[in-house]
């Protein structure tokens, strides 16, 4: 034997791990809070899908180029849906977001991966080595002709990883408990005196483990185990055996934790589709809302100085499209909105999902007598007039 394959057993005797068997281990604190977090994403992602950015100009909706730009394509390589999705995983994730045009000859708009920042107290600060997917823009750019906003004054998703540290060594301790109290616990009686040195025992040992392994392996449909004449098995893991209920309710601790967290309603994260509608309603009101007001408020404030805001121009994101209601509740909604007033024929349809008409009567408004001027009276003061007209 060569000295090369000496070394070679004598390292070999060493106690090794695979990779796999690390990556197992760290899944099981990593994969349910990634999976809480992720739906959590998901969830506020694909509201905010729905929702429509409307420029202002002279107090007027406008289609104009920011317009197309935050509903349609923001650049030539991604498209609206895309561009949000990409900036509220962002925000989640790393609690803030930087928006550049790579020109100022230019309109397009990039989020962008990695930055520096030089942070200064009165003035605007300078961002730097701004990456955009795999390219750094050889430039600096001042707060002022960026787009920057922050989720929290705290990094919110640091806080959730460092309560779920502590829930996944509890779930991880829960699933062997749940192992060790149901696996089979087997005596096997007979003639098993052997030379008890190191050598001999550890080989026997091998061989029981090289025999029993199919038998004992619960993903077999079956096997079949050869029991020699002289030996029998009892069985001594009882009746005792656990279930998994502390190991779920730890993982919905965990979805609790997150929903809380990111202000998801419970049920919403979880899929529970009872209550929907009031689910909804609190999705949107403490956490949609929210994200919209704090994009709009950053793009006003990026885009236009206070005269042009105060002139009228300005961005608006419009959340209310994102709740899905049925034909009845469309229907009579648009009834309360078009005889009130508060929309036209035409952009009642197009809240709706349905195309505009060309009739110069859906561009009007209407309003019923129901909201007309108290002072000009109902039917009864017509009546009025007319019968003291007719005495006359």
């Amino acid at each position: 034997m060569g000295i090369v394959q000496r070394a070679i057993d004598f390292f070999s005797r060493r106690s090794t791990r695979s990779l796999d068997d690390y990556f197992y281990s760290l899944k099981v604190d990593y994969i349910y809070r990634k999976f809480a977090i992720e739906t959590c994403i998901d969830l506020i992602a694909n509201a905010m899908s729905k929702a429509e950015f409307k420029s202002y100009e002279n107090s007027k909706f406008t289609k104009n180029e920011m317009f197309y730009r935050l509903n349609v394509a923001p650049n030539g390589k991604t498209n609206a849906t895309e561009f949000r999705k990409k900036m509220i995983r962002r925000l989640i994730y790393y609690n803030e977001v930087l928006i550049v045009s790579p020109s100022n000859s230019s309109s397009e708009l990039f989020i962008a991966d990695s930055w520096n920042v030089e942070e200064y107290g009165m003035k605007d600060d300078i961002f730097s080595q701004v990456q955009i997917n795999n390219v750094v823009l050889d430039r600096e750019f001042k707060e002022s002709e960026v787009i920057y906003f922050e989720y929290a004054d705290e990094h919110i998703r640091q806080v959730v990883d460092a309560y779920y540290s502590a829930y996944g060594k509890l779930i991880s301790s829960a699933m062997n408990v749940y192992k060790r109290s149901n696996a089979k616990r087997l005596v096997m009686k007979g003639n098993l005196f052997r030379p008890q040195d190191g050598t001999a025992q550890a080989e026997i040992n091998e061989m029981m483990t090289a025999q029993f392994k199919d038998f004992m392996e619960a993903d077999n449909a079956g096997s079949v185990f050869q029991l020699q004449e002289g030996y029998t098995l009892e069985d001594i893991s009882g009746n005792a055996q656990s279930n998994s209920r502390d190991i779920k309710n730890l993982i919905d601790d965990i979805y609790e934790m997150t929903s809380s967290a990111f202000h998801v309603p419970k049920n919403l994260l979880k899929g529970d589709l009872s209550g929907l509608s009031d689910q909804v309603d609190a999705f949107l009101m403490f956490e949609i809302n929210f994200i919209a007001e704090l994009i709009q408020d950053a793009f006003n404030a990026s885009i236009y100085e206070m005269d042009e805001y105060l002139a009228g121009n300005y961005l608006r994101v419009d959340t209310t499209m994102i709740k899905v209601v049925g034909f009845k509740e469309l229907v009579e909604a648009g009834d309360k909105a078009i005889g009130s007033g508060q929309f036209t024929i035409n952009e009642m349809r197009e809240r709706d999902g349905n195309d505009r008409v060309d009739d110069p009567r859906a561009d009007k408004i209407y309003i019923t007598k129901n909201y007309d001027d108290a002072t000009k009276g109902g039917d009864a003061s017509d009546n009025d007039e007319d019968n003291s007209s007719s005495k006359k």
